[in-house]
């Protein structure tokens, strides 16, 4: 079912609190481009919301607007400036989402808890804190566009990448992806050792993109005396 916004859930331009919360009915929704604010969990618990668009205009995310919500993908438009604490918090569904704008606030756990999101385009500094399983969900999303990333930051992907590369690449495998995989490879961030070994296993599985990039990776070592970071 979609969903409709009606005057009454709105405060001028933002969707009021709570305005959609636990509303299971709803599967997807198109908010109109007016709204630039949305409320504190205004679809908290939406379990089988699974696609949203949001408007142009959207500037703030609040705490726990979407969080144990069913989303799958997200794309933050351009002119949103602060992504709240827990925002997306809990939404065990959710496997990309791309911020688009570089230099936008992200608070802390925004995205945590969401333990298939391993791929998409994050904020210059996400996040500010982790925890073991979070710091791969990190490192994963981190391959997938580095050059949005402080010094800081992406030196921690990078040391991450070197002592669990093993548990990197098992990720990587299982996902089929090619996006981190990408940006791994370019980098020259995997031992030259065990390249071949990757390279077998994702022809085991027909993962043919992934191969083409392991190849690739093995170039790039040849290249590299030592790992820089």
């Amino acid at each position: 079912m979609k969903g409709s916004v009606t005057k009454r859930m709105l405060k001028g331009t933002r969707l009021k609190e709570g305005a959609f919360a636990e509303r299971e009915d709803l599967t997807e929704i198109i908010l109109p481009d007016e709204i630039e604010d949305i409320g504190e969990v205004a679809f908290y618990g939406c379990t089988n919301l699974k696609h949203i668009t949001l408007p142009r205009n959207l500037k703030f995310i609040r705490e726990e607007a979407f969080g144990a919500s069913g989303l799958e993908i997200i794309e933050i438009p351009e002119g949103v400036r602060l992504i709240c604490e827990k925002a997306f918090f809990s939404c065990e569904e959710l496997r990309r989402i791309d911020v688009l704008p570089k230099d936008v606030i992200i608070e802390v756990d925004a995205f945590g808890a969401c333990p298939k999101l391993l791929e998409g385009f994050v904020a210059r500094g996400y996040p500010q804190k982790t925890n073991p399983p979070e710091e791969l969900q990190y490192t994963l999303l981190w391959c997938t566009c580095p050059e949005r990333h402080s010094e800081e930051t992406s030196d921690r992907a990078k040391e991450f990448i070197r002592n669990y590369e093993a548990l990197v690449m098992e990720h990587i495998m299982r996902s089929n992806n090619t996006a981190a995989l990408s940006g791994i490879s370019q980098l020259g961030l995997l031992k030259k050792e065990n390249i071949s070994r990757y390279v077998e296993e994702a022809g085991r599985n027909h993962q043919t993109e992934l191969v083409t990039l392991l190849l690739a990776a093995a170039r790039n070592t040849d290249d590299e005396d030592e790992f820089s970071l």
